[in-house]
């Protein structure tokens, strides 16, 4: 393993691959002597997603000190490692992640189940979301996707109204979003503004994502 890690500096070097039970391929790689899972197409946590999520989060971190936490989308669980080392206050993670082998990986190769402020729920979120009873999350971080596609519910105003119904009064929403149209870049900051009294997009410096941070 040591030497996968250093070659890993040349070039990514595989540990395993293959598909899960939710139909996903999957890659965990070493990539620059980091352990890095991917999907087909795109990052999923700790490599580029990684640097992109510290983004949203620490300007997250500049308007609110959260408390409680909703991760819509665990993957390895590379946001849990940001917000452990940036949050230096008590705080609590609802984690909902709908493939049972994501959670596993996450286990096994990113040892997640350290840390014991996390709670990680296997669950589709799409149906969570509509029968959460449990409302009052400072910011909730939605990294929803099938591999580099954001699903399409989660453009879709109903949506977005319900899950803005789970923030505090000054919490915030933080979405990643890629590889969008501008047709769809268009419909979907209309579906947010109509959801939100502050909506704010920025791009991740090196990257083509948009971030967006939207209050109630």
């Amino acid at each position: 393993m040591q030497t996968k890690k250093a070659i890993s500096y040349l070039f990514p070097t595989k540990i395993k691959s293959g598909t899960t039970s939710k139909g996903q391929v999957y890659e965990i790689n070493f990539e620059n002597g980091y352990k890095v899972l991917n999907s087909q197409n795109a990052n999923y946590s700790y490599g580029s997603l990684h640097q992109i999520m510290q983004k949203g989060i620490f300007e997250s971190l500049k308007i609110i000190k959260p408390q409680r936490i909703l991760m819509l989308g665990l993957g390895g669980g590379s946001a849990v490692e940001i917000l452990s080392k940036k949050c230096a206050w008590p705080f609590q993670i609802k984690a909902i992640e709908f493939d049972e082998d994501l959670v596993k990986f996450a286990h096994e190769e990113f040892n997640i189940g350290r840390y014991k402020m996390l709670n990680i729920e296997i669950a589709d979120a799409f149906e969570w979301i509509q029968k959460a009873s449990e409302d009052g999350y400072d910011l909730i971080i939605d990294d929803l996707f099938i591999d580099d596609q954001v699903p399409e519910p989660c453009f879709e105003l109903d949506y977005l109204k319900t899950v803005s119904k789970q923030l505090t009064p000054q919490g915030i929403y933080f979405r990643n979003m890629m590889n969008l149209s501008s047709n769809q870049q268009k419909a979907y900051e209309k579906n947010l503004e109509d959801t939100f009294s502050q909506v704010n997009c920025t791009k991740a410096k090196g990257f083509d994502n948009l971030i967006y941070l939207c209050r109630q």
